[in-house]
């Protein structure tokens, strides 16, 4: 790798002429630009005039670019992407390249998107990512830890102030703003980045939850959690979050955190757009020492930080103050060299931005949560169902049958629910189905319906049966004495209806059907007639009333030995 990197600049908005370019003009020795994407022509224009970059190496897109690294036009050791829209997209076509780039932070807005850049790597074993904070590599930043270390930290405080951007960076002249777009460009742009916002802060989030979440967080509480991170860690805890005042954005924000060691972190950063000046401040607190900390805002680059350090000696305080020997953004640059001539493992990455993303999405929905709503899509209402007609009754119950011997018996009546269905009267079985008919002392037992003709055809439903006064439940048939049941092979889909028993009087064929209910409610022991049942081919035949197959009832069919007893 050769010892001046041949750099691609990648967006030549606000922080790439105000910080970066800056920088790798002062460092010639370090760096060279030798190429400038930016999609807005007038920007693109004038931003290359400034810096000295030619106008063949002036590209619209990062796909021109790699289009003419792959032709062996232009030299690219590295890039810095600095654009104003979505990072993912155009990084992932750099490190498919193999091409190191310096992102300047959000890497995305949503775990997801950024989870693209941590895969690749991981599949790769390359790291090609490094974030672009430049107070991690400040001086005054990296002694914190070694003036009072983290296991004896009390209390670390940082509180930053961040006027509008003309005390940052009016002194800088940064060309046009990108409006010379075609009006369907700017508006894809817009639906891109909005698209990505949204899936990041959460469907729930509203509006100026969103700008809170860019505009606050991942641009300004971002950086001091990267700071903190550099000194003594990352912070694994949220305690409490405070915005304020209420409906201004981005407001003020207040956090308080652990450390992993269980060190408390108060971070506060206000949007005062009309102070007069950029200040930050850290404070860090021990049993026995306290340190400060002033860092000068990054774009200042010829403003260095200082660290001071008041402890007791020999009953007397003593202050001890340094000022850094390089400009944040000078450092981080160097650091950059490092990482990709020799490999070196940047602060911040792919992955640790992914986590720091991560806490500042917990952030925001605690402050959501403190106003009573969520960042979590509220479920759709569903549509009420149509009311579905009731289905007809099935009948699946038990009908009354004659009096045997004293004992009344019930029939489990099949539904006629497919013609050639078989009925499996299964020995001990107990039904699914409470039967049709309420037991004695219901006061809700339906009236038995009047006994109609029995009809021919299958489609006519089953006639319900009449309730019964006292049924007495059996779970197998009753045999008659010297009869034997027909086989259950025998069985057939439709049971048959019963016929009523004649008057008493003199026997005679019944052509009409007595209602059940009359036969049910003899007295036992009565002398009865005979009951009409219908033979396999359609005749009525007699059946001594005083022995009844309940088996015969439940099948329809005549015994082999009515007729020879």
């Amino acid at each position: 790798m050769p010892k001046t990197l041949n750099i691609a600049v990648i967006g030549a908005g606000t922080m790439a002429q105000a910080v970066h370019l800056p920088v790798l003009r002062r460092r010639w020795d370090r760096f060279t630009v030798t190429a400038l994407v930016e999609h807005s022509p007038r920007r693109r224009r004038e931003a290359s005039e400034v810096w000295g970059v030619a106008e063949e190496s002036r590209y619209e897109s990062v796909a021109d670019l790699i289009t003419a690294v792959r032709g062996k036009k232009v030299a690219v050791d590295a890039a810095l992407l600095s654009t104003d829209g979505l990072h993912v997209s155009d990084l992932m076509q750099l490190m498919r390249r193999g091409i190191p780039v310096l992102v300047e932070p959000p890497l995305g807005f949503s775990a997801e998107e950024i989870a693209e850049v941590v895969d690749f790597e991981r599949m790769t074993g390359r790291h090609l990512v490094m974030m672009a904070h430049p107070q991690q590599y400040d001086d005054s930043v990296i002694a914190l830890s070694e003036k009072i270390a983290a296991k004896d930290v009390r209390m670390i405080d940082h509180e930053v102030l961040m006027p509008a951007s003309q005390p940052l960076f009016g002194w800088a002249h940064v060309t046009t703003s990108a409006y010379d777009l075609p009006t369907e460009v700017r508006s894809q742009r817009r639906k891109s980045l909005q698209a990505a916002v949204e899936a990041g802060a959460g469907g729930g989030a509203t509006q100026r939850d969103r700008d809170l979440y860019v505009k606050g967080l991942l641009t300004g509480v971002a950086h001091q959690v990267a700071v903190i991170e550099r000194a003594y860690g990352p912070v694994t805890r949220l305690v409490a979050v405070r915005h304020w005042p209420k409906g201004v954005i981005p407001g003020s924000i207040e956090i308080l955190g652990e450390l992993e060691n269980g060190a408390p972190v108060r971070l506060v950063w206000h949007y005062l757009p009309f102070a007069p000046e950029y200040s930050e401040r850290i404070e860090v607190l021990s049993a026995r020492k306290r340190v400060d900390v002033e860092l000068p805002a990054p774009s200042l680059g010829d403003r260095r930080s200082r660290i001071s350090l008041r402890e007791k000696s020999a009953g007397a305080v003593v202050t001890t103050a340094s000022t850094a020997t390089a400009g944040a953004a000078e450092a981080m640059w160097e650091a950059f060299h490092a990482f990709v001539g020799r490999g070196t493992r940047p602060i911040m990455g792919a992955e640790e931005a992914r986590a720091q993303l991560l806490l500042m999405r917990e952030v925001l929905a605690a402050i959501v949560e403190a106003d009573g709503r969520s960042l979590e899509p509220e479920p759709e209402p569903e549509p009420e169902a149509a009311a579905e007609p009731e289905p007809e009754a099935v009948p699946e119950a038990k009908s009354a049958s004659p009096r045997v011997d004293g004992i009344e018996s019930e029939v489990e009546v099949q539904p006629a629910s497919e013609p050639g269905a078989t009925a499996d009267p299964g020995e001990g079985d107990e039904p699914q189905h409470a039967a049709v008919g309420a037991p004695d002392g219901d006061a809700h037992a339906p009236s038995a319906p009047e006994s109609a003709p029995p009809q021919d055809t299958d489609d006519e439903p089953a006639v319900e049966p009449a309730p019964v006064t006292e049924p007495v439940p059996i779970t197998e048939p009753v045999p008659v004495v010297e009869q034997s049941p027909s086989p259950a092979s025998e069985q057939i889909a439709e049971p048959a209806p019963i016929a009523d028993p004649a008057p008493v009087g003199e026997p005679e064929p019944v052509t009409e059907p007595v209602p059940v209910l009359e036969a049910a409610a003899e007295e036992p022991g009565a002398d009865r007639p005979s009951a009409q049942e219908p033979s396999a081919g359609g005749a009525r035949r007699s059946l001594p009333t005083d022995e009844v197959d309940v088996w015969n009832l439940d099948h329809g069919h005549s015994h082999p030995d009515d007729d020879g007893r």
